[in-house]
């Protein structure tokens, strides 16, 4: 279906899917607040469901860019959202344990996933290898709805306006900023480190393993990471994490032999997923549980600004400067939106040992 089309139509797909999915968190995270999570849940897991087997129907490429790009982006928005913020409900003192354990439900499947699908599609074809995972989705989908519930203690929603105040701290600002910068190079490696193990020769068949390798590795980074922040403060582990897998990522074209090529992948699965379980804990540290929506709706709405971009602009610069211009610029935009965060743990309290 996409032979014909441009690497840069293709990362449009991904992109666009981040965008709704981020996107439509902030809409989602003010229905969470004054409704609860099961509307959204409900509403959310049937999108998906109807999305996946539109999308097997598809046979050009705007429809597959409304199916898999728009409709599945807005219900993984619908579900994503109220995991977060329930989990965050329940714990005080293990907060960034248990996001790590919910956010590291993502890297299972991106170990699993994709393995599956290159089978499926060699065995039965595009159309049914879709319906395939749509059928298994189902009863995990069925599953999450029945366990989603907010704290027995229920939490007083507010049912008067939308109330912004709470998206206007500063120190939530420049939170959201450095992890906005810290997303235009985040996928990087999740999107190109496959194509430069083929560029370097490697066979196709051994190449198409390292993004499983990656997402083990995030599992692990998701968790263990979460287990430090509860000890040493969520926006203290945050940076380092940001920090460290700017520094690999500057360092991906020096793996040269599948064996670095598998470390690369190891190390900055690890030290990325600390990325994404720790900015939902990191925002919910400045306001009361029953904003949690809204806070962390608003900086995942921010980030889908350079979930959107990033990867067509790293194409860019893959076509211009090759992958080494590309790893360094994801690289180095990593570190710097580090050094952003930082400044908001700095303005959050600013003893440099504490935790924060």
């Amino acid at each position: 279906m996409l032979v014909h089309k441009s690497a840069s139509d293709i990362s449009w797909l991904g992109s666009f899917n981040v965008f709704c999915m981020f996107g439509g968190t902030f809409i989602a995270g003010y229905v969470n607040d004054k409704y609860g999570p099961k509307p959204l849940v409900y509403g959310g897991s049937i999108v998906m469901l109807v999305s996946l087997f539109m999308t097997s129907l598809c046979q050009e490429y705007y429809q597959l860019f409304l199916a898999q790009g728009l409709l599945l982006g807005i219900g993984i928005a619908s579900a994503l959202l109220p995991a977060f913020t329930t989990a965050a409900q329940y714990f005080s003192k293990y907060r960034g344990l248990a996001m790590g354990i919910v956010v590291s439900g993502s890297s299972l499947g991106g170990v699993i996933w994709p393995i599956a699908l290159n089978k499926l599609l060699i065995e039965v074809g595009f159309g049914w290898a879709v319906r395939i995972v749509a059928f298994i989705e189902l009863p995990l989908l069925i599953i999450g709805c029945l366990s989603i519930r907010p704290p027995i203690q229920k939490i007083d929603h507010p049912k008067a306006k939308l109330d912004f105040s709470c998206i206007k701290n500063p120190i939530l600002i420049l939170l959201a900023t450095g992890f906005f910068l810290v997303y235009f190079g985040l996928f990087t490696p999740f999107f190109y480190i496959e194509p430069w193990a083929l560029y370097l020769g490697f066979d196709k068949n051994l190449a198409f393993y390292t993004v499983s390798i990656v997402n083990s590795a995030s599992l692990f980074g998701r968790i263990l990471p979460g287990i430090l922040a509860d000890q040493f403060g969520c926006y203290n582990i945050a940076i380092i994490a940001a920090i460290l897998s700017g520094l690999v990522c500057t360092c991906m074209t020096k793996a040269t032999s599948m064996a670095g090529i598998v470390a690369f992948s190891l190390a900055y699965g690890f030290t990325s997923g600390a990325i994404i379980s720790l900015q939902g804990v990191c925002a919910a540290k400045l306001v009361p549980p029953n904003q949690f929506g809204l806070v962390m709706g608003s900086v995942m709405t921010f980030l889908s600004i350079s979930g959107l971009v990033g990867s067509p602009i790293n194409g860019q610069i893959l076509d211009t400067w090759g992958y080494l211009g590309m790893s360094l610029f994801s690289g180095l935009i990593m570190i710097l939106g580090g050094l952003v965060i930082l400044l908001a743990r700095l303005k959050l309290n600013k003893q440099i040992l504490a935790k924060a």
